[in-house]
C-alpha cells in the first residue's frame, strides 16, 4: 500500500507540472514481415547536451524490427526551452509525449540524463514501460561535473564565420576534440549568423541530477531492465549495483569492453549485439 499510495501521489505531482512538448525524429517499421519483428516501438533518449541526431545510426538498425522514436529532451535539439530543467520536469515531459503520441506500451531506452528521465518514468508510470534500457547511469545524484564543457557552450559564437574558426576558439577552452564534436552538433547558423541551439543558462543550473533516491521512494519498476556501462566509463560504480537491484528487482547489468561514457559511439557492435539480444528475449 506504501508504494502504491507513494506513486499515486507522485504522478499526481508530475500530471501537474509545466511540461513542453517534446520534439522526436521517427523511423517507421520497415519490414514488419521479418522474422523476430516487434510491434512495440522502441523510444530513445539522449544525454545531457546531446539531441535526438545522436541517435540516427541506432534508430535506423532497430528500425528493421520495430517503429523507433527518438525524443529531444526540453532546451535540447527542436524542443521548446524552459528556464526550469529538474528529473520531475524531464519525467513530466516524457509522459505528456507518451500520451500524445503513443496508444501502447513501448521499449524505453535512455542514455546518461536521459536514463534518468526514463528511470523515472518506469518508476512513476510502469504501465507505460515495457522494457526499460538504462545506459551509463545509475539511480542516484551525481555532482556536478561538467564545467569546462559549460565554458566552451558559454562562449559567443556570434561573430564566427565558419566551424572551424569555433573549434579553434573552443579548443582553448576545451583539450578534447571529441567533445568539441559533440558539442558543435549543437551549433545553429542562420541570417545572423552562429549561436548555440541549447538553453546553456537553464542547463547549467539545473539540478537534473540531484536527488534521485529521494524522488522516487520505495517506488519499483519490475519490468524487465538492461542496464549497460562503458568499461572505460565511471559513471556506474560496483556499488551502483545493489541501488539498481532496489528500484529495478529484474536489471541486468552488462559491461562492455573498451567503451566510454558514450557506448553506443565507441563500442557500437557491441552496443547494439547487447541491446537485440535484451529486446529479443
Amino acid at each position: 500500500m506504501a508504494e502504491s499510495s507513494g506513486r499515486t501521489e507522485l504522478q499526481d505531482r508530475i500530471r501537474a507540472t509545466e511540461t513542453v512538448a517534446l520534439s522526436h525524429s521517427f523511423e517507421p517499421f520497415k519490414n514488419p514481415q521479418h522474422q523476430g519483428s516487434s510491434s512495440v516501438p522502441l523510444v530513445l533518449v539522449h544525454g545531457l547536451f546531446g539531441s535526438s541526431r545522436n541517435w540516427q545510426s541506432i534508430a535506423q538498425v532497430q528500425s528493421e524490427k520495430r517503429s523507433v522514436y527518438a525524443v529531444d529532451q526540453r532546451n535540447h535539439g527542436n524542443s521548446p526551452h524552459h528556464s526550469s530543467h529538474t528529473l520531475y520536469d524531464m519525467v513530466a515531459d516524457l509522459h505528456r509525449w507518451h500520451q500524445d503520441n503513443l496508444k501502447q506500451p513501448a521499449v524505453y531506452l535512455g542514455h546518461s540524463m536521459g536514463g534518468l528521465s526514463v528511470m523515472g518514468l518506469a518508476l512513476l508510470f510502469p504501465e507505460l514501460v515495457a522494457k526499460l534500457v538504462v545506459v551509463d547511469i545509475a539511480p542516484r545524484s551525481y555532482e556536478p561535473h561538467h564545467g569546462p564543457e559549460f565554458r566552451a557552450l558559454e562562449m559567443d559564437v556570434s561573430g564566427f564565420s565558419s566551424r572551424q574558426e569555433i573549434d579553434d576558439a573552443m579548443a582553448e577552452i576545451h583539450p578534447a576534440a571529441a567533445v568539441r564534436r559533440f558539442l558543435q552538433m549543437n551549433l545553429v547558423r542562420d541570417k545572423q549568423g552562429y549561436r548555440w541551439g541549447i538553453n546553456v543558462s537553464a542547463l547549467k543550473n539545473a539540478a537534473y541530477l540531484q536527488g534521485f533516491q529521494e524522488g522516487f521512494p520505495d517506488l519499483q519498476y519490475e519490468g524487465p531492465t538492461l542496464a549497460m556501462k562503458g568499461e572505460k566509463s565511471n559513471y556506474i560504480q560496483d556499488s551502483d549495483r545493489e541501488l539498481f537491484r532496489r528500484f529495478f528487482p529484474s536489471c541486468k547489468l552488462v559491461e562492455l569492453k573498451g567503451a566510454d561514457h558514450w557506448l553506443h559511439y565507441s563500442a557500437q557492435d557491441s552496443f547494439l549485439e547487447t541491446l537485440q539480444v535484451f529486446l529479443d528475449s
